[in-house]
């Protein structure tokens, strides 16, 4: 029976890691707190009479005399012009050294593409680029004015038309970058509300973390995959991935680790914007899908 929008977004909303959104807001409140103390701080510097001599032989006294009540809308301006810059300097990469999948270029993956836009509600198909890295396994979803797309590193798309015919875990990579454009992860809007408070040491990298299970839970539910050959492809590369026996490598996974093990781990995870591999394969196979261990 066909899954409708309404059931895949209900499904979605249970599963989303839980600290997810709570992070998201000490983010925002404390990025909004920084652009406050910015505006306040121009507008200070702009009333205090003969400024420069409170700042009497200092280098940037010239210039802070310059500063006025609208400096920090221009520092927001520019911030937001550089922000585009870079993310449509990305896209002409694409445009550039990519190929597009189409209804005639990877039409199984195109297929996949407007049936996981329609499972989430997308207004709009999300473009799929295909593009040669050197043999790294990777993908990523990215953002530009008016488009999403996700590109798609031709070594993974290999395991699906060359190396062992297996489509699904190619759908499954896919579906998790569905899922990061589908809670706009990749938008300027949402990166820009934070954007100061994604730099703070530990607690960006841990809202990194977070997004990263979300995204592999839409994968499991668009999917209906575990996604647990997807890891094995990420952790042993795409030779190799078939030939993991799947019970041994989680048996190791969940075989209790020592103090220092434990504390290795720890340290690894604690700076990392994804999950390390253990915490992430035991947060995808868990039947009660709770949400996985950020620290």
């Amino acid at each position: 029976m066909e899954r409708t929008t309404n059931e895949v977004r209900r499904e979605i909303r249970k599963v989303r890691h839980k600290g997810e959104r709570p992070i998201y807001w000490v983010m925002f409140a404390i990025n909004s707190i920084i652009w406050l103390g910015i505006i306040i701080v121009t507008i200070v510097v702009d009333n205090i009479d003969d400024f420069s001599e409170v700042v009497e032989n200092a280098d940037i006294s010239d210039l802070l005399e310059g500063l006025d009540k609208g400096f920090a809308f221009l520092m927001i301006a520019y911030i937001i012009v550089l922000f585009l810059c870079v993310l449509y300097q990305a896209y002409a990469k694409e445009l550039s050294y990519s190929v597009k999948v189409t209804s005639k270029n990877f039409p199984e993956i195109y297929e996949k593409s407007v049936e996981f836009a329609r499972l989430l509600g997308l207004k709009k198909v999300p473009e799929v680029y295909i593009t040669q890295q050197n043999g790294i396994l990777n993908a990523f979803a990215s953002w530009v004015l008016g488009r999403r797309y996700i590109q798609l590193n031709a070594e993974i798309v290999d395991i699906a038309y060359m190396e062992n015919k297996d489509f699904d875990v190619v759908y499954f990579t896919m579906a998790h970058e569905f899922g990061h454009q589908y809670f706009n992860h990749p938008t300027l809007l949402h990166n820009f509300s934070i954007l100061f408070a994604r730099i703070i040491p530990l607690v960006g990298p841990m809202y990194s973390r977070s997004q990263e299970y979300s995204a592999d839970r839409v994968a499991q539910v668009l999917t209906e995959d575990m996604g647990i050959r997807c890891m094995a492809m990420l952790t042993v590369g795409r030779h190799l991935y078939p030939y993991v026996d799947v019970d041994d490598y989680l048996q190791n996974i969940y075989k209790k680790p020592n103090v220092l093990e434990r504390m290795a781990r720890w340290i690894v995870n604690l700076m990392t914007d994804h999950p390390i591999n253990p915490l992430r394969v035991r947060a995808i196979v868990d039947p009660e899908k709770k949400s996985g261990r950020l620290i």
